[in-house]
């Protein structure tokens, strides 16, 4: 059984994370996990030229997601359209933030620089 302890820190931690953190660490979670459709991205024509799609697909995702062109973030939704937040917090993350602190605990090493969690309080809890 993982520590409840442990998981409650990380748990805390990315609650009162900053959204550039909250957005970081969706997204290395998202490439450790393999889910590459949930990474979060500037809207910006830097993240359009990214997806080099043809006009047509563009207005069709734009159409059919939940799309905003003043947001500041962009992903997609379960149909592959763009999904825009205005700001991100960790109510919109992946998973929900007790799932990810699973992982994370099981893989600090990759989430590490975005937690106040040092590894010797790490090893003192999972004792």
């Amino acid at each position: 059984m993982k520590n409840e302890n442990l998981l409650k820190l990380i748990v805390e931690e990315i609650q009162t994370m900053n959204e550039a953190n909250l957005i970081e660490l969706n997204n290395i979670y998202c490439e450790s996990i393999n889910a590459m459709d949930n990474i979060i991205y500037s809207n910006d024509e830097e993240f359009f030229e990214l997806l080099d799609w043809s006009g047509l697909r563009v207005a069709q995702s734009v159409f059919y997601g939940d799309y905003n062109y003043s947001h500041d973030w962009v992903t997609f939704d379960g149909y592959g359209n763009l999904k825009t937040y205005h700001y991100f917090t960790y109510d919109e993350l992946v998973e929900l933030p007790m799932t990810m602190a699973e992982y994370i605990s099981e893989n600090y090493n990759e989430f590490e620089h975005l937690f106040s969690i040092n590894i010797d309080t790490l090893v003192n809890l999972e004792q």
